[in-house]
């Protein structure tokens, strides 16, 4: 049975759960509507009540890949790889990915990628609408009256 996050917080303004470390990742799994139970992944959307994005947590054993290509109809992804080494596909294009790397892949894009090295490749999914971002980081913040309470 695949492992499921451990709820840490709610409130009306935080929710959170932990997740372990990215060597722990492996223990989580999913449904896939074709694959059936695939192990090594774990989705927060639900998990957190993500409303405007999907995340994941991903583990793929050295020497594992991913069966498929895929895009999507309209969400653009961000891979931010923490460990590893591997290859990325994009439609024709293949390119090596190990920690510290990232890329931003458009909806239409055709992907796949593969654990290359002995050690899991680990990496976080960030997926949101593409054009849907109206601003960010200094014209959104808001800075709050008074100093945290540390």
């Amino acid at each position: 049975m695949a492992r499921t996050p451990q709820d840490i917080l709610s409130r009306p303004h935080v929710t959170g759960a932990e997740f372990g470390a990215p060597s722990e990742w492996q223990e989580f799994g999913y449904t896939h509507p074709r694959l059936g139970e695939v192990k090594g992944k774990a989705f927060l959307k639900e998990t957190l009540g993500l409303s405007s994005m999907e995340v994941s947590l991903n583990s793929l054993p050295g020497g594992a890949s991913v069966p498929f290509l895929h895009a999507h109809h309209q969400n653009e992804e961000l891979y931010l790889f923490l460990s590893g080494e591997g290859e990325f596909q994009v439609d024709e294009d293949r390119f090596p990915v190990s920690a510290g790397s990232a890329l931003r892949v458009a909806p239409e894009g055709m992907r796949a990628w593969r654990s290359t090295g002995a050690e899991p490749l680990t990496f976080l999914v960030i997926q949101a609408k593409a054009g849907s971002l109206e601003q960010a980081t200094g014209q959104d913040g808001i800075l709050g009256p008074e100093a945290p309470r540390w």
